[in-house]
């Protein structure tokens, strides 16, 4: 007998051994036990879930001579028929390749003929999505009342891409992707039928590895199985599939959360010495990051995550000493560097580039790295962590010199700034401002200056954001755009006025009354030496 790969081998031949699909298979049985069935069926689902299988399982059900618990026996000869294809009334054929009007109305003709033995004529289409819309329009009609020894049999993995006219004609089901633990039963029952021998481990990584598929996984086991006439082991898939391992995934994402560049770049190294492939090890930490992320964010991330026990036990311990905006900030840096790495012949230099800045995030200024720092900022604070840097204890002994906190970007005046009546001179002239600095090459800030309120704080012209247009202070922040305003004050009013960004809440602090006189910059200098935390500047 010819040789047959595993998936065709151990295809499922009842409704019972189907793996992850008993919503499916149990509504299906009763129907055929109660006489209900309908008279077209539409499945959907990824790939290797067990949708063309369920389909010949069905079409043997409905013509079995002794059905067992709605099961097909097998055994009759109509079963048996079906089986080895010797009775024409099961038709299947690919909606890929057999997609133009003249198929769908060859099967439009036969339907009107009985079947020759069968009791119903089945017609199981493969992905039907691919059939041609003027196919579709052609069986439309005989798709909603085909005759009564007809059963058509649908089954896709792109249900977007199937019209509704065709949808509301047929029963549909939904077939879910197959648990790692499903998966790995399955295959232990197949590998023990096959007289070979299997570690749990190996099993449970094939699974992984076959990602919902139990077609895929099966096809993966099968490569692996002729690897050695012993057990096949954890590490034998390993150095089959070129696979990077997990330890390697836990000691480059460790080292990522410590910010440890150098070891990140020496398991790279390592990852290639041993001739894996870059590109595959990128997307295992891809997938670990993604998988890292769900253990942050959920509390019970088992229920989505298809990893060990002892896996998740070390992920919610990485997780521990990291936040969750490093993490995203980390995936974005990475789906990043694979979309670039598809365009350039040396990699390599792309991927460690990407993983040097998840360690560092002040190596990088998007914003997601941004918030990655203010999070890092924020867990410091409250473990009390802030030290004082070396050139912040020189510049305390010069007690002469005068001091400035540079942590809000202001103008210096160069000169003593003209007197000024307040705010409801700048107000009079706030238009006219915002119009030479238009005409000076100022158009971008524009819609955010139009979020400001132009204060004057104590000789100094403030531009006042309210809490939710922080994102406006912050370009309008830029020395640049800061320059424009003065410049602008100055041309138009005369006055030579200092200019800077504040959010409404630092304006109402520097004029409570409780609170002393000293200006906000002042009020940052005390704060930075109480709890030496921010490097004052010159």
């Amino acid at each position: 007998m010819a040789y047959q790969a595993l998936y065709r081998k151990w295809r499922p031949t009842t409704f019972d051994d189907v793996v992850g699909q008993e919503h499916i298979t149990q509504t299906l049985k009763n129907q055929i036990i109660n006489s209900q069935l309908a008279h077209a069926y539409l499945f959907c689902g990824t790939r290797g879930t067990g949708k063309t299988s369920t389909a010949k399982i069905l079409a043997r059900a409905v013509n079995c001579e002794h059905p067992v618990n709605g099961n097909p026996c097998n055994e009759c000869d109509t079963c048996r028929g079906i089986l080895d294809e010797s009775i024409m009334d099961v038709v299947e054929m690919d909606g890929a390749s057999r997609n133009k009007i003249e198929n769908i109305r060859e099967i439009i003709d036969d339907a009107l003929f009985l079947p020759s033995v069968a009791k119903k004529k089945v017609y199981i289409i493969d992905e039907v999505h691919m059939v041609s819309t003027a196919a579709f329009n052609a069986l439309l009609k005989t798709l909603e009342e085909p005759p009564e020894h007809v059963m058509f049999i649908l089954a896709t993995t792109e249900l977007n891409k199937v019209p509704a006219t065709v949808l509301s004609r047929c029963q549909r089901f939904d077939f879910r992707r197959i648990t790692n633990e499903d998966i790995a039963s399955r295959l232990d029952v197949v590998t023990k039928g096959s007289g070979k021998s299997v570690t749990k481990e190996a099993l449970s990584l094939v699974a992984e590895l076959g990602n919902g598929s139990m077609r895929d996984s099966l096809s993966i086991l099968e490569q692996c199985i002729g690897y050695t006439d012993e057990t096949l082991t954890y590490d034998d898939i390993i150095d089959i599939i070129g696979i990077t391992d997990q330890s390697a995934l836990f000691s480059i994402s460790e080292a990522i959360i410590k910010g440890d560049g150098a070891k990140c770049l020496s398991v790279i190294d390592e990852i290639l010495s041993c001739g894996k492939e870059l590109d595959v090890f990128v997307d295992s930490l891809a997938k670990f990051l993604r998988d890292l992320l769900v253990v942050k964010v959920m509390e019970e991330p088992e229920k989505i995550l298809h990893v060990s026990a002892s896996n998740l036990e070390k992920m919610h311990t990485l997780c521990e000493n990291v936040s969750q905006e490093k993490l995203v900030n980390a995936l974005n840096l990475l789906n990043e560097s694979i979309f670039k790495a598809k365009n350039v012949t040396f990699k390599r230099t792309i991927y460690e580039l990407a993983i040097v800045k998840m360690c560092d995030v002040t190596t990088s200024d998007t914003f997601d790295a941004l918030l990655a720092r203010v999070a890092e900022l924020e867990e410091k604070l409250k473990k009390g962590e802030f030290t004082v840097s070396p050139s912040q204890k020189e510049k305390t002994k010069k007690e002469d010199e005068p001091k400035q906190a540079q942590s809000i970007p202001m103008t210096k005046a160069k000169e003593k700034p003209a007197e000024i009546k307040g705010d409801a001179d700048i107000f009079s002239k706030w238009d006219d401002i915002k119009a030479h600095i238009k005409a000076h090459g100022g158009q971008p800030v524009l819609p955010h200056l139009a979020c400001a309120k132009p204060v004057v704080l104590k000789d100094k012209l403030a531009l006042v954001f309210s809490q939710n247009t922080l994102m406006s202070k912050t370009v309008a922040s830029k020395p640049l755009y800061l320059d424009l305003v003065h410049d602008a004050v100055l041309e138009i009013m005369g006055i030579n006025l200092p200019v800077g960004c504040f959010t409404d809440k630092e304006v109402l602090e520097v004029n409570t009354p409780a609170k002393t006189d000293s200006s906000a910059f002042d009020k940052l200098e005390d704060l930075a030496k109480k709890h030496n935390i921010i490097e004052i500047l010159d």
